[in-house]
């Protein structure tokens, strides 16, 4: 909920009489990011609908805003089958300036409000860059010279009309390329073949990001989406297997050697850079507590499958980081209504809660995300996952529940788990949380005025009597949470 380099002290004067209880997991992330991403509306757009959606980011609590990065509506003459006549592609002036516009314009404005701007590299890539369709196999050493020329353009020290653009520190590598619709071929003859592909692409943005200047910048790999669903062998595949597979071993974490390591193009293998995991580890229907059927899928709460399959090809020497950190880079519900096959909208706000009580909980969790902010149009189709429908109206419960989270866990009967955060809060400002039992009056639980940490959250155990009965919300100067039941 703070921007990346903000860590502020609180005051002991602030905190004098407060009961501050210990927290409830020691080892619970104390530097997390919110990230928020909503291309549609604010990159294709106006300025002034930017400044609108960007600013309501900002009230929201957004550290940081994602923006994907087309290679395809930056190149020239995406649609011919060969590369321009003198096209090299690694300098930004290469491009049509007026490819840049859009994204210019996104950077500079996210800066300008104080969040960090987050360029996804992806595709689909120029037909000269690519095989017989815009995903089908891009030629990563095309796609090196797009990154370069990229990473030059927001290297904090390349100029447009006299003005200095700003430095981007924070970028990833295509998106969900273990679904055929972004990365092809899924499969070749039975045997992965896009975890091979997002490999090289993978080697050469590192390369080209490099080359320009992003060496030390946070750079991500993955992008995954968490699941495969019978029947969908051949469009999409199992986001830890295609882990594997990208890493270079078998099933049983053993690296392939001699003519397999071959067959699967890994004889020439070297640990692949990053500095973290992203992930999109969205839920079926019912919610974060339904977990994935396979154990090489993961939602967000099995996001312990992650770590595991991170580690075990740490300890065999696949990454050049070793215990990544996973950060959750596009995340939501869809909601019926619209979309009649989602979660009913009136669960979605415990939803929202427990998933980010269980980001939370992990230190390893970078990141937690809200994609999108304003729906899709259509019922079904898309992503019905925003904070808004398509009309603009804010979806009743959902709204106020991603700028004030709270989720309350049960122990025993007696004890609870009460976890929650204002976006917008600064770290030491005082919340007091309260319950009731039935119909009676809202009480501040015993202890139950407590610090906003350097993120805006807090997490405290109570012991009270008819704890799991009773109903919890929280309240600060500038209003006060929802209701939540326990969570049994």
């Amino acid at each position: 909920m703070k921007p990346l380099h903000v860590l502020k002290t609180v005051p002991a004067a602030l905190l004098a009489g407060v009961a501050l209880l210990a927290p409830a997991h020691a080892g619970a992330s104390t530097s997390q990011v919110t990230i928020m991403e909503d291309d549609a509306q604010t990159v294709v757009v106006s300025d002034a609908h930017r400044a609108k959606y960007l600013n309501e980011m900002k009230s929201l609590g957004a550290d940081v805003v994602k923006v994907r990065v087309r290679w395809r509506d930056i190149a020239p003459k995406p649609t011919k089958k060969h590369r321009p006549h003198g096209f090299n592609g690694a300098n930004p002036n290469d491009y049509p300036t007026v490819n840049w516009n859009q994204y210019d314009a996104v950077v500079r404005a996210i800066v300008a409000r104080g969040m960090q701007p987050y360029l996804s590299l992806a595709g689909p890539a120029p037909r000269w860059a690519s095989g017989r369709s815009d995903v089908e196999r891009p030629k990563a050493k095309e796609f090196k010279r797009f990154a370069k020329a990229v990473g030059t353009r927001y290297s904090g020290s390349f100029k447009r009309g006299g003005i200095t653009l700003p430095r981007v520190i924070i970028w990833s590598v295509w998106n969900e390329a273990n679904l055929v619709s972004w990365l092809a071929p899924q499969y070749v003859g039975g045997r992965l073949e896009a975890p091979r592909i997002y490999r090289g692409l993978v080697l050469a943005a590192h390369s080209g990001l490099a080359a320009s200047g992003h060496a030390g910048d946070k750079f991500l790999f993955g992008e995954l989406l968490p699941f495969a669903r019978p029947g969908q062998e051949r469009v999409r595949i199992r986001p830890i297997a295609f882990l594997r597979e990208m890493a270079c071993v078998d099933s049983h974490y053993h690296p392939y050697s001699g003519r397999t390591a071959k067959e699967h193009g890994c004889d020439r293998f070297k640990p692949l850079p990053g500095t973290g995991f992203a992930y999109h580890p969205y839920t079926y229907a019912g919610g974060p507590d339904v977990h994935a059927p396979n154990s090489d899928e993961a939602s967000i709460g099995d996001l312990g499958r992650v770590f595991s399959a991170l580690d075990r090809l740490s300890n065999e020497h696949r990454f050049k980081v070793h215990r990544l950190p996973v950060w959750v880079t596009e995340f939501g519900f869809q909601s019926d209504p619209p979309d009649q096959y989602a979660a009913p909208l009136k669960r979605i706000p415990g939803y929202m809660g427990e998933a980010e009580w269980l980001a939370y909980r992990n230190p390893r969790v970078a990141s937690y995300s809200q994609y999108p902010l304003v729906d899709d149009p259509g019922q079904s189709g898309g992503f019905q996952s925003g904070l808004r429908r398509h009309s603009g109206k804010k979806k009743p419960h959902v709204y106020p529940a991603f700028r004030l989270p709270l989720f309350v866990q049960e122990r025993s009967g007696k004890v609870v788990e009460v976890f929650g955060g204002v976006r917008t809060g600064t770290p030491g400002e005082l919340v007091t949380i309260q319950s009731r039992l039935g119909s009676g009056k809202w009480g501040a639980l015993p202890g139950g005025t407590v610090a906003l940490n350097s993120e805006g959250y807090f997490d405290r155990v109570f012991t009270i009597s008819g704890a799991s009965k009773r109903r919890y919300r929280f309240v600060f100067p500038g209003g006060k949470s929802r209701t939540a039941n326990v969570h049994h």
